[in-house]
């Protein structure tokens, strides 16, 4: 015990060695005290050890950050802290002052190991929200990694309180003031202060442990992802590299003449192959390919009509050969043709991008070529065509027509290349068309001018799908329900109306394009199939708004299709005829401000007096703008919409006290109430007969309640 002279870099105490049996009072010079995170610098004055605990090994180690002195005292409780103070009077203010400034250290310290540990594990998050780009963009299959879900946030301490550190803060700043005029005062002033600023040591000391126990289990539970995140990375970035040398001969599949292969592998007639040849030869050394003059839309026609003559055959093919060419699947999945029509790094991109390709397990998002599988294994019925006819309609009207005899009417109901190819003429062609967004210059195959965002961020993932559609569902609850009767003569259930989520097929079809559309909102007309609708496979406009104006559209069609003639009938209120009276008769409103009324008249022009994309402009300001308490809508709108497009629950008790929803909802819920309690009757009356309730009835409530 006593003075210890330390030459700079010497260790005093190593964390994890050496035994707490000492404090120290810094003399002269500097002491580093560090973990494996972070350090802080003691000057004179400091007492080193308090946040450790007699008898253990050191937590910190305390080295000389420069050539110093420490005089050393016995350390075998907290009393021997009170026992150092009361044996140095002379120098309190001093150690008082070192106190003070130990604390607001240690607190800082925390503060920065906190934020690096916040940041780790944001990174984390960040990374594994964009790990399928991040896939796509190597051509590696993404790999489950459910854990991250599991992870949870570091949460700051609470046990130090903001007004301590304001304190201490303050007394650090006027230093030489209270020096003087407060510590001088009693020896006792200085103890209690010091004795404070210890308390705060040893909480930020014990809660340094715990950030360091949940960092060191974060990266142990992350540590695979960690890992493949890093690789994926690491070769991310030499394929950058290499594309910027222009060299991409290490990198891809060394696609070269992708338009021989491809137009080798169709087998298609000689005439169609060698127009389709030249045509995409005089496309792609064309550079105003896209122009309004007459050569340049006869191409593109020409184009597009072949396209489809060459997609066919390559299907056909395609279902019986496990070894299909690169270039043609890539052509079945994205309409490539040419590896320099596209540019080298869209070819590597979209070859990537099908090589890490993964079909949804719902069978809900589907490229076109899933989605013409489905029509020619029959597993789905063919979308109706330009005239919104059906399949078997279309059928019948060839036979009315004489073009099929009722033989031949018979053989192609469940004729698999018939129904295929039916599919390919309609839905394809034309959805292709109208999903690209600039009909007058659209053309089916890939072409690197109209890559409008990098197309890795502009590619529709399963996931990346699946999560804006169940975002936008999840708000608007009841957009996918659809009623059905439910009935259980077992039970004494002999009429219950019950609601069913059924999520539409999201067909995504083979072009850089900015629009989504609604194919249709039933098949046939069975109302408990799944809607149609479609989108580019590359979107280049904000996924979020082409959902809602989708949803929209296909919220007024459903209805219609619910409604049946009534659909504008007022007497029977729905969503479409609540709408039509309310924009046919606005100007006799009585409720609507004169502002409003001329509001109206503009969106009216503006939309041609449709009042069904009227209705989509207001839902689309209903879920982007009116869910965040921004209103845009007039009251009679607001209500309409609410009515039949309610938000769910969490939201809604969100909005109670807002002045414009809080009515609405108190009559939604009051409405809501009403319909609840006839079925928890039929579900008590089941319990009572020591009868297990349905499933259908259990989901029924909670679908009711939420």
């Amino acid at each position: 015990m006593g003075q210890i002279e330390l030459a700079k870099g010497t260790i005093l105490h190593s964390a994890g060695r050496d035994t707490v049996e000492t404090l120290e009072i810094v003399t002269k010079g500097c002491i580093k005290i560090s973990n494996q995170y972070g350090s802080i610098y003691a000057k004179l004055g400091t007492i080193l050890g308090t946040a450790e605990i007699p008898g253990e090994n050191y937590v910190y180690t305390y080295e000389a950050e420069e050539d110093s002195n420490v005089f050393s005292y016995p350390f075998n409780s907290n009393d021997d802290i009170l026992k150092v103070l009361k044996s140095n009077p002379k120098i309190a203010p001093i150690l008082a002052s070192a106190a003070i400034s130990a604390a607001l250290n240690s607190v800082d310290a925390y503060n920065k190991q906190f934020d690096d540990t916040e940041n780790e594990y944001n990174k984390i998050k960040n990374d594994y929200q964009d790990y399928n780009t991040l896939c796509i963009s190597v051509g590696e299959t993404p790999k489950e990694f459910p854990e991250i879900n599991d992870l949870e946030a570091p949460e700051k301490t609470t046990h130090i309180k903001d007004w301590v550190v304001s304190y201490f803060q303050a007394l650090h700043d006027n230093e030489d003031i209270v020096k003087k005029g407060f510590y001088s005062i009693s020896t006792d002033i200085c103890t209690g202060i010091i004795m404070h600023a210890i308390s705060i040591i040893n909480i930020v000391s014990n809660e340094n442990s715990i950030l360091l126990d949940y960092k060191q289990q974060l990266l142990k539970d992350a540590g695979s992802f960690i890992a493949n995140v890093h690789m994926l990375k690491t070769k991310a970035a030499g394929i950058e590299k290499a594309l910027a040398s222009g060299d991409a001969s290490e990198i891809g599949p060394g696609i070269v003449n992708a338009l021989d292969t491809i137009l080798n592998y169709a087998e298609a007639d000689e005439e169609t192959t060698n127009k389709f040849r030249d045509a995409i030869i005089e496309f792609k050394n064309n550079k105003n390919r896209y122009d309004s003059s007459d050569e340049s839309r006869t191409l593109r026609r020409t184009i597009g009509n072949l396209f489809y003559n060459i997609y066919i055959p390559i299907f056909y093919k395609s279902l019986d050969d496990p070894d299909i060419p690169i270039e043609a699947k890539m052509f079945l999945m994205f309409g490539f043709v040419d590896e320099q029509l596209a540019g080298d790094d869209s070819t590597l991109k979209l070859y990537n991008i099908m090589k890490a390709y993964q079909p949804d397990p719902n069978g809900k998002i589907l490229t076109v070529y899933e989605w013409l599988l489905k029509i020619y294994n029959l597993e789905v019925e063919p979308s109706r065509n330009e005239f919104d006819q059906d399949y078997a309609a279309w059928l019948r009207e060839l036979k009315i027509n004489g073009e099929i005899t009722a033989k031949q009417l018979e053989e192609k109901t469940n004729d698999p290349k018939t129904r295929f190819e039916f599919e390919v003429k309609n839905l394809f062609a034309l959805g292709n068309r109208m999903t690209f967004g600039r009909i007058s210059s659209f053309v089916p195959v890939f072409d690197e001018a109209n890559v409008l965002r990098p197309l890795d961020t502009a590619y529709l993932s399963v996931q990346k799908l699946t999560e804006a559609v169940k975002n936008l569902a999840t708000i608007d609850f009841s957009l996918f329900a659809r009623q059905k009767l439910y009935t259980n003569k077992e039970l004494g259930v002999t009429q219950l109306y019950i609601d069913e989520v059924i999520y539409p097929y999201m067909i995504l079809l083979p072009n850089v394009g900015s629009r989504a559309s609604l194919w249709q909102e039933i098949e046939g007309k069975k109302r408990s199939t799944p809607a149609r609708m479609l989108i580019s496979l590359f979107n280049t406009e904000n996924l979020d708004e082409c959902l809602i104006k989708l949803f929209g559209e296909y919220r007024w069609e459903m209805c219609k299709t619910i409604q049946g003639v009534h659909w504008n009938d007022v007497t029977d209120p729905s969503l479409t005829s609540m709408y039509c009276d309310y924009l046919q008769f606005y100007k006799k409103n009585s409720s609507l401000s004169t502002e409003n009324k001329e509001k109206i008249k503009t969106a009216l022009q503006k939309n041609n007096n449709n009042y069904k994309n009227v209705f989509i402009s207001d839902y689309m300001a209903y879920l982007k703008f009116e869910l965040n308490s921004s209103p845009r809508l007039n009251k009679i709108a607001r209500e309409i919409i609410f009515t039949f497009c309610p938000f769910n629950k969490e939201l809604r008790d969100k909005m109670s006290d807002n002045p414009q929803f809080s009515q609405l909802i108190s009559h939604y819920n009051a409405h809501q109430n009403g319909k609840i309690k006839p079925v928890v009757t039929i579900a008590h009356k089941i319990q009572q007969q020591n009868m297990p309730v349905p499933q259908e009835i259990i989901d029924q409530v909670e679908y009711l309640k939420s």
